[in-house]
């Protein structure tokens, strides 16, 4: 990507040659990444979220058939020339059923964690200090969604993190961590939500914290096998552990229609929980739950129900 002379002037740097400056965009400026996304984004306008998706210069491309995808290479491949772009062979693969994007091992049936990635954390010695643990939970959270209850397994390993906390590890360290491994290991592949269907959003909240399960139930699948879209969760603070029972399970129910405001915005789904004190709110309409806790900026379907 080319710079502007009077762009290129603040990127100049001395040397015992003489001065010298960039007439393209280096690495690890501090504004290369804005401005190169900027650019993807003006090059695949019309295409992304269609046929495309990108961020930075990772590009995946997705087609129904093939007669399909080699259209939509050709049309990417064009919009690339007319820009000046050019492409890595090494780095592309072509007409491929999987690929890894993102740190995603991504097919036509779902969204998994990449084998190698597995395996890495599987194998990942346990931990002998802060900087260690860190390090190991920062690998835990980039698979967290593929996790159920993922705040309340992985509690026992960050309370180690508190300043006043003196690092032990104990048996119940050695339990979570372990569980963790076995979860991501055994866990299931993620589907792509289908709009045309219902979103359920299954939620358990308790005083260790908040999960929740959005899914999905295909009429035209015999075995009824729940289309997970994701797992997620979320610790409570002291203060909120020490809400009442029905106050702690509207606040779990809130948390998790936020965090998935992405899925449900301007969709019907089904709301379950087994705290039938909350099933009032829900009867009359959803925004009452906005006199406790402020859902106003989620615009959500009224008929979402509670069972």
């Amino acid at each position: 990507m080319g710079l502007s002379n009077d762009s290129s002037q603040y990127t100049a740097f001395n040397t015992c040659f003489g001065t010298y400056k960039f007439s393209r965009l280096p690495m690890g400026l501090k504004t290369a990444p804005n401005t190169f996304q900027m650019l993807m984004d003006k090059v695949l306008h019309g295409l992304k979220f269609k046929s495309c998706l990108c961020y930075l210069d990772d590009v995946l491309i997705f087609s129904d058939t093939f007669e399909k995808h080699l259209s939509d290479l050709k049309e990417v491949f064009q919009r690339f020339r007319a820009a000046g772009l050019k492409l890595g062979p090494k780095k592309c693969s072509f007409a491929a059923s999987s690929c890894v994007f993102l740190g995603h091992l991504i097919s036509k049936d779902g969204i998994r964690p990449p084998p190698d990635r597995v395996k890495a954390i599987s194998d990942y010695p346990r931990p002998k200090n802060i900087k260690e643990l860190r390090r190991l939970l920062g690998l835990f959270n980039w698979f967290r969604k593929f996790i159920p209850n993922y705040s309340a397994l992985v509690f026992p390993l960050t309370r180690l993190l508190k300043k006043e906390q003196i690092f032990t590890w104990r048996s119940e360290q050695e339990t979570a961590f372990n569980d963790l491994k076995h979860k991501l290991v055994n866990s299931d592949i993620l589907s792509f939500p289908k709009f045309d269907l219902t979103f359920r959003l299954s939620v358990d909240t308790s005083a260790r914290g908040i999960g929740y399960m959005l899914y999905q139930l295909d009429p035209d699948d015999e075995t009824q096998k729940p289309r997970i879209i994701r797992f997620g969760s979320k610790s409570l603070s002291p203060w909120q552990q020490s809400y009442g029972p029905t106050k702690l399970e509207l606040l779990g129910m809130v948390v998790s229609i936020l965090d998935c405001a992405d899925y449900l915005r301007g969709n019907s789904f089904i709301a379950e929980c087994d705290h039938q004190a909350l099933k009032p709110l829900y009867q009359n309409n959803l925004k009452n739950l906005g006199a406790i806790y402020d859902l106003r900026t989620l615009d959500v379907n009224t008929s979402a129900i509670l069972v």
